[in-house]
C-alpha cells in the first residue's frame, strides 16, 4: 500500500457537497468566523478548485483551516461524531 495523501482542498469541497451546503457561502464563512477566519468568497472559491486542476484561482487550504471548519460542523451540530 503507497502512502497517499487527499488534498484539503478536496476535502473541502467533498464534506461541502456531502452536507448539501456547498452553495450557502453566508454559512460556510460563518463557520470560518466563528473559529476566527475571515474568509471572502474569492477565497472560498479558491479554496473549492481541485487539486490539480490548472486553474489560476487555485489556492491550498491551509491544514489548519480544514480542521477548524470541521470542529466548527460539529459545534454547529452540522455533522455528528460517535
Amino acid at each position: 500500500m503507497t502512502d497517499q495523501t487527499i488534498a484539503t482542498n478536496d476535502v473541502f469541497k467533498e464534506i461541502c457537497l456531502l452536507l448539501q451546503i456547498h452553495k450557502d457561502k453566508e454559512l460556510i464563512k460563518a463557520l470560518f468566523k466563528s473559529k476566527g477566519w475571515e474568509v471572502s468568497n474569492s477565497k472560498l472559491k479558491a479554496w473549492g478548485v481541485r487539486a490539480g486542476t490548472y486553474n489560476n484561482d487555485f489556492r491550498a487550504m491551509p491544514t489548519q483551516a480544514l480542521k477548524d471548519f470541521i470542529v466548527a460542523l460539529k459545534e454547529e451540530k452540522l455533522i455528528t461524531v460517535e
